[in-house]
């Protein structure tokens, strides 16, 4: 769509401006969220959290860049209201980064830790992972519900979306795993879809057959449960053994499933959804 007037639209910038305002938004939020977190801590915010915070939306940036590079047209808008509620998720898993720093530092070794090391006591503290991750995962539906309602679906939107997801569940299952509260296996959970980007990367450089994923009830509805197990895990309240046990039943199906998709993308199986 390039109807630079339709509801929802920015007008069109270049995409190196486009990126640093995307930057600038992200910086203000994530600031505004150490600024809570600096009230929660009495002024003392670890350095390892602040570390955790600019890793990940150092991390988030790059992905904006290359995005808005890739889908960068001449007359097409680049950025929606949908779109700059995808960026605030950004920022939120970027509070959920500050606590995987923490939990890096409160390791001390190659064992799990757990919430009490990690984030101490405070009521606050020990919910705020699980508070953003759902803010992170329930945006997800308002900016779709956002794109559609204002007729603002974009292909720039719709991959920024699909890499957010992507960083969603790695940084969550990162903080989930390093805590204790989910198995190691989910961290192949977390990587795989890098994995099978970086595999489908390869072959095409190799010149071999790739194709195109038909799209997949099953991915989606396991996608979801691969959410809900972070989410389960990032409850305080939620004994370990429960959300490890469930995260391994979440886990099976979800790479089977990816090695699946990996075997109709390089042509050895007959895509049928």
């Amino acid at each position: 769509m390039t109807d630079d007037h339709r509801p929802g639209y920015s007008s069109p910038l270049h995409p190196h401006t486009q990126w640093r305002r995307a930057t600038l938004g992200l910086g203000a939020l994530s600031g505004l969220l150490v600024l809570v977190f600096v009230v929660l801590w009495s002024g003392d915010v670890p350095a390892a959290f602040l570390a955790g915070v600019l890793l990940v939306f150092s991390l988030t940036s790059t992905i904006i860049y290359y995005v808005v590079s890739a889908h960068a047209g001449p007359s097409e808008p680049l950025f929606t209201s949908a779109t700059w509620v995808t960026v605030a998720r950004g920022a939120a898993v970027a509070g959920i980064g500050g606590f995987a720093g923490l939990a890096v530092a409160a390791m001390g070794g190659l064992e799990t830790t757990s919430w009490t090391t990690v984030t101490g006591t405070d009521a606050g503290l020990r919910w705020a992972p699980a508070l953003l991750f759902a803010i992170a995962a329930l945006l997800d539906a308002v900016d779709g519900w956002l794109a559609r309602r204002t007729d603002s679906v974009t292909d720039l939107g719709a991959r920024l979306d699909v890499e957010i997801d992507g960083l969603v569940v790695l940084v969550g299952a990162a903080v989930g795993v390093l805590a204790g509260m989910l198995p190691r296996l989910f961290l192949a959970v977390a990587s795989a879809r890098y994995v099978f980007v970086a595999g489908l990367w390869w072959r095409n450089r190799r010149g071999h057959f790739t194709a195109e994923l038909p799209p997949s009830h099953t991915r989606r509805a396991l996608g979801a449960l691969a959410m809900l197990a972070i989410f389960v895990a990032l409850v305080p309240a939620v004994d370990p053994a429960i959300s490890r046990a469930f995260a391994t039943v979440v886990a099976v199906p979800f790479l089977a499933n990816f090695g699946r998709d990996w075997l109709v993308a390089t042509g050895h199986l007959q895509g049928d959804e």
